[in-house]
């Protein structure tokens, strides 16, 4: 007896649930395996590094256990002569530069400890693309003898800059985040990954002017409670125009925070 229409409809539902989940099964067990290999490689790298007599990044000299070592630690090229508002570079005495004058951003004050050049540029490059998480505590390192150096006032909170859940999951880590939980500790400052999240995916960044720059993050981020009265750090590992962090900054002064600073590794002006 031949199957009714009714039963072939029903046959053929259930093969396509189940083509279905066969193929959502496979790219879970894709994306583990994928997972899996990252933290192997990510282990086995630091057990080298355990291993390995840690070196100096300037003069290659083996030393302690910080990035570079005392003796070439002044031949860093360190973000001064900048102004105390976008935390810009520009030569003139005055405290802040005229854009900011003009047009002051949301943020009240920025600190970037280094400028965007080798070889600070080249590690923040490993972190980033090398797939080097764990570099992320020793640039903090650098970054907290800058801010100690230069008396830079505590704030009550860190915050990092987010990153999209999408470009999360292709990266494995936020260098941001990394960055902020380490100056926590570092600093015995209270810091809140979840505060500030990335709700809209954005183009990259790089090639946008800064008016595309400014219409590119419009919306993209939330505040995900308020933040009364607060004293606040954005911590992002390198600022260029400082669209992201001034976005940012609106939207921490719009849910009661009190002042707003900057805090990043390197600064690309």
């Amino acid at each position: 007896m031949a199957p009714s229409p009714a039963a072939d409809r029903r046959h053929t539902k259930d093969t396509d649930i189940e083509s279905r989940n066969a193929n959502e099964r496979s790219i879970i067990g894709h994306t583990t395996d994928r997972k899996i290999a990252t933290k192997l490689r990510r282990v086995r790298r630091q057990i080298a590094d355990w291993l390995t007599p840690q070196r100096c990044d300037v003069c290659q000299q083996v030393h302690s256990e910080t990035l570079v070592c005392n003796d070439c630690y002044p031949s860093l090229p360190f973000q001064a002569g900048c102004c105390d508002r976008c935390g810009q570079s520009y030569a003139a005495t005055e405290t802040y530069c005229g854009r900011c004058i003009e047009s002051p951003p949301y943020f009240d004050r920025c600190f970037s400890a280094f400028r965007y050049e080798s070889p600070i540029s080249d590690q923040i490059q490993h972190l980033k693309y090398g797939d080097c998480p764990s570099l992320a505590r020793k640039l903090a390192q650098l970054m907290v003898r800058e801010l100690v150096a230069n008396n830079i006032t505590k704030p009550q909170l860190l915050v990092p800059v987010p990153m999209h859940h999408q470009r999360l999951h292709t990266r494995g880590f936020n260098q941001a985040a990394l960055l902020c939980r380490h100056l926590a500790n570092e600093l015995k400052i209270e810091h809140q990954l979840g505060l500030v999240r990335k709700t809209r995916s954005t183009a990259p960044q790089v090639d946008l002017t800064l008016m595309q720059r400014k219409s590119n993050l419009r919306g993209a981020f939330t505040v995900t409670r308020p933040t009364v009265n607060s004293d606040i750090a954005i911590i992002d590992d390198v600022l260029t125009t400082g669209s992201t962090a001034n976005e940012i900054a609106k939207l921490l002064k719009r849910n009661g925070a009190n002042d707003v600073q900057v805090w990043t590794l390197a600064h690309t002006l």
